[in-house]
C-alpha cells in the first residue's frame, strides 16, 4: 500500500479502519504502520492494533498495546485497575459492558478467587438472579432496587472485560471454556410434553444498537418448513406476531428463565447476542450466525470458537449476505436425524 506525499495520519487510519472492516489484515497492518510514521494519535493507533491482533488470535501482541495505552494515561482516581498485582487485594468487579460480555468473562472467576483476598461482582440487575450459578462467583451485588445499602470496602475495582488482559490470556490457554454456568438439572419443558422431536431455540435480532448483527425473520422461514424439529422462540415476548408459527412461545421474562430454557434445548440457532454466550457457558450446542465483520471475540475465518467449544460459527461470506448463511444452516439441519 502506498500513500501520496500529502497523505495524513488521519487518512492512513481511515484506510486501516476500512481494511479491518473488510478483514484485509495485511493492508491494514501497512496502513497502521504508515499512520504511526505520520504521527497518528497513539491511543487511536493502539485501539486499531488491538482489534487487529485479537481478530487474528495474536493475544500476546494485543496485551502489549493495552500495556502501552495504560502507561500513557493518568492513574484513575476511582481506583480502577492500573496493572498492579492483585494478590491479597479486595476487588470489586464491575460489569459495565453487554450481558454477553459479562457471561463470557465470568469464566475467570476461579482464577480471580485464587489470587485475590475477596472478590465481589457487581452484576446488572437482569443478570443478578443468574450470577450465583457461575462457578466461583460467591459474592454478588447489583444496582437499583436491589443495591446494597453500603458498597463493600475494596482496594481496587476491575471492569470485567479487563480480565483476559489481567491474566495475559493466550489463544491456546483460554480458561474454563465449557460448562462454567451450572444450573440445577434441567427438565424438559412441559409446554409441549407430547413431542419427542429435537428442540431448537431461535434468536434472530441482536437489538437496535447494531442492526448489522440481526437477520430479518422472513429469511429464516425456510428453516421451519421441516416437521422434524420443534422450534422455540427465544427472541422474547415482543416477537409473538413475527414468529407466530414457531412451535413454542418465548420463555418468561428474565435472563435466568432464558438460561433455564436454553439448558433444556438440543440446539440453539442465534445471531450474536446473549443467547450464544449462555449456550456456550452451559455447553449446549449452538449455531452462531455472524455478520461479515464479526466481533473480535469470534476471531476470523474459523467455524469454531476457542472461547466456547459447543459453538459452530456460520459467517456471512460477504457483507450483508444473510441468504448464504441461512442456506448453509438449512443444509446442516437436513443432516440432523437424517
Amino acid at each position: 500500500m502506498t500513500f501520496g506525499a500529502a497523505a495524513t495520519a488521519q487518512q492512513a487510519l481511515a484506510k486501516a479502519e476500512a481494511c479491518l472492516l473488510q478483514r484485509e489484515f495485511t493492508p491494514a497492518r501497512e496502513a497502521l504502520e504508515q499512520a504511526k510514521i505520520l504521527g497518528a494519535d497513539p491511543n487511536t493507533l493502539c485501539g486499531h492494533l488491538w482489534q487487529l491482533h485479537m481478530l487474528t488470535g495474536e493475544f500476546e501482541l494485543a496485551w502489549q498495546q493495552s500495556d502501552a495505552l495504560r502507561q500513557r494515561n493518568a492513574p484513575d482516581p476511582h481506583r480502577f485497575w492500573r496493572g498492579e498485582a492483585i494478590a491479597g487485594k479486595r476487588i470489586v468487579v464491575r460489569c459495565l459492558h453487554g450481558f454477553g460480555d459479562t457471561v463470557q468473562m465470568l469464566r475467570y472467576a476461579p482464577q480471580l478467587r485464587a489470587h485475590a483476598a475477596n472478590v465481589v461482582y457487581e452484576l446488572p440487575p437482569r443478570l443478578y438472579p443468574l450470577g450465583r450459578f457461575f462457578e466461583a462467583v460467591e459474592h454478588i451485588i447489583t444496582w437499583g432496587e436491589q443495591a446494597p445499602p453500603e458498597p463493600p470496602p475494596f482496594d481496587l475495582q476491575l471492569e470485567i472485560m479487563e480480565l483476559p488482559y489481567l491474566f495475559r490470556t493466550t489463544l491456546d490457554a483460554l480458561p474454563i471454556a465449557t460448562n462454567y454456568l451450572k444450573l440445577p438439572t434441567p427438565e424438559r419443558s412441559d409446554q409441549n410434553p407430547s413431542t419427542s422431536k429435537p428442540r431448537i431455540g431461535i434468536v434472530w435480532s441482536a437489538g437496535s444498537w447494531n442492526p448489522a448483527r440481526s437477520i430479518p425473520f422472513k429469511l429464516l422461514e425456510p428453516l421451519f418448513a421441516t416437521r422434524r424439529f420443534d422450534f422455540i422462540n427465544l427472541q422474547g415476548k415482543g416477537s409473538a406476531g413475527e414468529a407466530a408459527h414457531l412451535s413454542l412461545p418465548a420463555p418468561e421474562d428474565g435472563t435466568l428463565a432464558l438460561a433455564q430454557t436454553i439448558a433444556a434445548l438440543d440446539l440453539v440457532i442465534t445471531v450474536d447476542t446473549l443467547a450464544a454466550h449462555l449456550a456456550g457457558a452451559l455447553a449446549i450446542p449452538c449455531w452462531l450466525l455472524l455478520q461479515h465483520a464479526a466481533d473480535w471475540r469470534w476471531l476470523h475465518r474459523r467455524d469454531d470458537s476457542p472461547w466456547y467449544p459447543s459453538l459452530t460459527l456460520f459467517r456471512q461470506p460477504t457483507p450483508g449476505n444473510w441468504a448464504a448463511v441461512v442456506a448453509r444452516v438449512q443444509q446442516r439441519l437436513a443432516t440432523l436425524n437424517a
